[in-house]
């Protein structure tokens, strides 16, 4: 299906195309495959990090159901994996998480945009990933690859760092996750490209702001729209602009 040297000789990139490559020829349905390599992908890297852990006497991360300090950072996905999230938001969220979620984005744009990276450290109370819901993820099972990478070993520097707006500080974490999951990402960004859909990196609230603010972005972006580029979808301000001067 592509080229296995895309993401470099490694063993464990071959083994993640493997599995992308049996995924697509389980469905004829190009919107159902894409969905099924990002799936069963993660899940093959998630089964390769618990073998990992049941064989080596690793630490132990301290991440749990609770602590959010991470949630505050400003992070970017795949096209893929913001898709994933509106199909999942639009399934799974009642119309009321549905209007919060809507809300908590137009707050966090009206913080961030446009502002360097010290500005937004000085708002990050203010700022939560929008799927943060009383310290817990709202998409958890959906969560990107990034989100996952992340393993502190040491939840008391990472409310040090978050306290003190250190943006530099150095929080003890595990290496084996970042290296798996990012492998992991890389090939399923690698296969979006060979299908020729929009790849790149995008900073996930822009992200989910041009998700919903379109009417159907996933099979626009299945289809081969630009979904998140400059000739995107509209935002949720321009939509909901648009309806309200239909209403008039």
């Amino acid at each position: 299906m592509q080229d296995q040297t895309q993401a470099g000789p490694d063993a464990l990139s071959t083994y993640f195309f493997q599995i992308a490559d049996a995924a697509q020829t389980q469905t004829s349905d190009p919107s159902y495959a894409l969905f099924s390599i990002i799936r069963q992908v993660m899940a093959a890297a998630t089964q390769v990090l618990d073998s990992v852990a049941g064989t080596c006497q690793s630490p132990v991360p301290e991440c749990a159901s609770g602590c959010s300090f991470c949630c505050h950072s400003r992070i970017h996905v795949m096209p893929l994996e913001a898709i994933v999230i509106c199909s999942y938001v639009h399934k799974y969220f009642s119309p009321g998480e549905m209007q919060s979620l809507k809300t908590r984005i137009r707050s966090n744009l009206t913080y961030t945009r446009g502002r360097s990276l010290v500005q937004r450290v000085a708002v990050k109370d203010k700022t939560p990933c929008v799927f943060l819901d009383h310290h817990a993820c709202s998409i958890y099972g959906q969560r990107p690859f990034i989100c996952r990478t992340w393993n502190s070993l040491s939840r008391q520097d990472c409310e040090t760092a978050f306290i003190s707006g250190n943006q530099n500080a150095e929080i003890p974490c595990l290496s084996a996750p970042n290296y798996v999951y990012t492998l992991a990402r890389d090939v399923v960004q690698s296969v979006c490209e060979t299908m020729h859909l929009e790849t790149g990196r995008f900073e996930l609230v822009s992200a989910m702001d041009r998700c919903l603010g379109m009417k159907d972005a996933p099979s626009a972006w299945t289809g081969g729209c630009t979904v998140f580029g400059r000739s995107g979808g509209e935002s949720l301000e321009d939509t909901e602009k648009k309806g309200e001067k239909g209403g008039m």
